[in-house]
């Protein structure tokens, strides 16, 4: 039990959520639009976020799974010269109906334990806050949060610390006393860039032990072992 520990952040896909069972659909949905009848076109979009079509699979570190929305259709828009970077959002948004809600384990099991042991849980994650807070609410989970942000809800995105400081200013806790657990190493270098008092890694994105570890204080399979390790002890 880590008894300095007051809160904890979660990243959202490949976290609480399993990253291709959740975006695979709306990926292969919205390059299709993307490049219409150009299969080129959409192999090169495809390549510049991270994934592959052949293998319905997406690549460690690759933009798609690490970067901010924004950051993304930026990359998107310089090989899509004839459209804006707000019809390429649109089509974004467009498509957040195709994605799907596959949680890792049981979620009311494991943030409803957590909840009740006192700890405070948010989700800090580079997707759109309005995907996010639907997802959630799709998930029967929007109950254990106490603050839900996204890249574009001005605290800017990871890896850049913002989003963890808001969340402490709003519950007025020191950094030390949060766990940051993702699945990448944008969310751990957000943890660290924020002085958090413990970068949790959890194996169930496209990111392996290698690439984690030298970011993380601790790498777990999944969520489902938090409570072991943050709830607190009974009383003897």
């Amino acid at each position: 039990m880590q008894t300095n520990i007051q809160a904890i952040l979660f990243d959202k896909d490949g976290t609480l959520f399993g990253y291709a069972d959740t975006w695979l659909d709306w990926t292969e949905n919205v390059l299709r639009d993307l490049s219409g009848d150009d299969s080129l076109l959409f192999d090169t979009l495809a390549q510049i976020s991270g994934y592959d079509p052949v293998t319905k699979s997406f690549a460690a570190g690759a933009l798609i799974v690490g970067a901010a929305v924004d950051e993304l259709i930026a990359a998107w828009h310089g090989h899509l010269p004839d459209m804006t970077v707000e019809q390429i959002n649109q089509i974004a948004v467009d498509h957040l109906d195709t994605v799907s809600i596959v949680p890792v384990c049981d979620l009311g099991t494991v943030l409803g334990g957590l909840q009740a042991s006192g700890l405070i849980l948010g989700v800090v994650t580079n997707d759109y806050e309005h995907s996010a807070n639907a997802q959630l609410e799709a998930a029967s989970a929007t109950g254990y949060f106490e603050f839900v942000a996204g890249f574009d809800s001005g605290h800017g995105a990871k890896p850049g610390p913002g989003m963890i400081e808001a969340f402490c200013r709003l519950h007025n806790i020191q950094a030390t006393s949060v766990a940051m657990v993702g699945d990448s190493t944008h969310d751990l270098l957000a943890g660290r860039a924020a002085g958090v008092g413990l970068n949790i890694a959890v194996l169930t994105g496209p990111a392996g032990h290698a690439e984690l570890s030298p970011h993380a204080d601790m790498i777990l399979a999944d969520i489902s072992e938090l409570p072991a390790l943050l709830q607190p002890d009974p009383p003897v």
